[in-house]
């Protein structure tokens, strides 16, 4: 199995706007469960929001395989979440894969 992990940073200093792009990230992210072969699981969470440097949205998913995380980079679906994302809603993003 290979987990993937990305925390991000979102562009908005508004505290509503923030908040609506989070949560409207979780759900274009949640609905691409059942979609992606080999995504065997994948949650979004929020910090806390206890400290101040702390990256706002964590993904936490979960792959078959290498291959699988390969396939899911290049899906049509997380393409376009990613480019939604891009689009202002984020300004930077942390990777980190390993295997478990």
């Amino acid at each position: 199995m290979i987990r993937h992990l990305v925390t991000f940073q979102l562009a908005s200093t508004d505290e509503q706007t923030r908040s609506s792009g989070a949560q409207e990230m979780k759900r274009r992210l949640e609905a691409l469960r059942g979609v992606v072969p080999g995504l065997e699981r994948l949650e979004v969470h929020f910090d806390l929001g206890r400290v101040a440097n702390h990256w706002p949205v964590v993904l936490v998913s979960d792959f078959a395989s290498e291959a699988a995380l390969e396939a899911y980079q290049t899906h049509p679906r997380h393409v376009e979440v990613v480019s939604w994302m891009n689009d202002g809603v984020i300004t930077d993003r942390c990777v980190v894969d390993y295997a478990y």
